[in-house]
């Protein structure tokens, strides 16, 4: 009778997905602000999709090489458990590391066509417009509207901006992904998006690049910096490259003093937090040493750290500071390995698609999140995303969306063929 009311109100067969597809949008709008709202649409998105799953008997998609070596990767990590002196907290990252994969799946099944495939991506840049007018407001105010999260400290008077984020290190990390999808929008939307749309995203990427500087995350800078260059070599785009070079010069020689300081620092490998990071990275490195193939255990970092410090060191409890060692410390190079080997395939599998469609919103759309998604990975060399809640799930949510735009691209060119 409920099935039959559903397929009635929803116009399809499959009301499952559909309500998959609607509680995917939840967890977009979720995941830039709250664990809690998070995890009630991200529960519903997989539990619906495994029920379209079932009813339609297409277990197959398991059998995608994607989502095979991500089963890999969950095994490598479980294999770290033989390894961990914190059982509780070993279960509790497989349990994570479980949903970010079935979030990616999940999210992959639920866009299912060009017309959902729109949707998802401008409600990506919508709530990427709304977290990061929040900041503007919290950097212009001082009050920060939706989580009412103070800035974080850098200068005298002079704070960090955070949005909605706990932290300005992880607003930086999302918005290291956001910015570059904007620059997408910003060079080939006009080919698809009204005027006024797109007028409204390239407000969005003026606001986004604001909201960056405002950070003062200088592995923001450098991960945006590097994957703006990729992106117009890529793109063959001479504009795109002097606007890098514009940005750059700015940075360098007119920017306010204490971005040209946070720039200038870069380069002091001797003082600052350039040298703190190099201290945590050698403690990551002795924990490897410990352990190399299997690691200590998955989301035991935390617990072990301090057995590993340098008898002179200074440095307090941290992360690594760096997402891969942390991760190799944690699952060892087997576990680093199996997941460089989901984003390495991931990547060349996408990229390699998009490059030949002829499909123009597909192809920008889906260049746009793999070149976000690559920005947030370099990003991560310097910071830890990818033990992030709220970032690594939005790292595989972004992941499953572009794996959905690859495959719609391969079914437009087989339905030419």
């Amino acid at each position: 009778m409920l099935i039959d009311f559903l397929r009635k109100k929803l116009g399809t067969d499959d009301p499952a997905r559909e309500l998959a597809f609607w509680a995917l949008l939840g967890v977009m709008a979720a995941v830039t602000f709250s664990i809690s709202l998070f995890e009630i649409f991200v529960t519903a998105l997989i539990i619906l999709s495994l029920a379209s799953f079932a009813a339609r008997r297409e277990w197959k998609v398991f059998a995608n090489p994607f989502f095979l070596l991500a089963g890999l990767y969950f095994s490598m990590n479980l294999a770290s458990l033989t390894q961990t002196g914190y059982w509780d907290a070993s279960l509790r990252g497989m349990f994570k590391i479980g949903e970010n994969i079935l979030l990616c799946l999940s999210a992959f099944y639920a866009v299912n066509s060009e017309e959902k495939l729109r949707k998802v991506f401008q409600w990506l840049l919508i709530v990427a417009f709304v977290t990061n007018a929040d900041a503007l407001i919290q950097g212009i105010t001082g009050f920060e509207p939706l989580r009412q999260r103070p800035m974080t400290a850098y200068s005298g008077e002079t704070k960090r901006l955070t949005g909605p984020f706990s932290h300005a290190n992880n607003f930086s990390a999302y918005l290291s992904f956001v910015v570059v999808v904007f620059l997408g929008v910003v060079h080939d939307g006009k080919r698809f998006f009204s005027r006024t749309r797109y007028s409204f995203f390239l407000l969005g990427f003026f606001i986004a690049l604001f909201c960056l500087v405002g950070t003062y995350s200088r592995g923001a800078w450098l991960a945006v910096g590097v994957t703006f260059l990729l992106y117009a070599v890529v793109k063959r785009s001479r504009a795109l490259i002097l606007m890098v070079a514009i940005l750059g010069v700015w940075g360098i020689f007119f920017s306010p003093p204490l971005v040209k300081n946070r720039i200038v620092t870069l380069f002091d490998f001797k003082g600052g937090s350039v040298s703190e990071r190099r201290e945590l990275w050698g403690e990551s490195l002795r924990m490897v040493q410990k352990s190399p193939w299997l690691g200590l255990g998955v989301n035991t970092y935390a617990k072990n750290e301090p057995f590993y410090k340098a008898p002179d060191s200074r440095t307090d409890n941290q992360y690594a500071h760096n997402g891969y060692l942390q991760m190799m410390a944690e699952t060892g190079w087997l576990g680093l390995l199996s997941f460089l080997g989901v984003v390495g395939y991931f990547l060349t599998a996408t990229l390699s698609v998009f490059r030949k469609t002829n499909e123009i919103f597909l192809k920008t759309a889906g260049t746009a999140l793999v070149f976000g998604i690559l920005s947030f990975l370099i990003h991560s060399l310097t910071d830890t995303n990818l033990q992030s809640l709220l970032l690594v799930n939005t790292l595989w949510l972004a992941m499953g969306v572009a794996w959905s735009a690859r495959e719609l691209c391969r079914k437009s060119a087989a339905s030419y063929s």
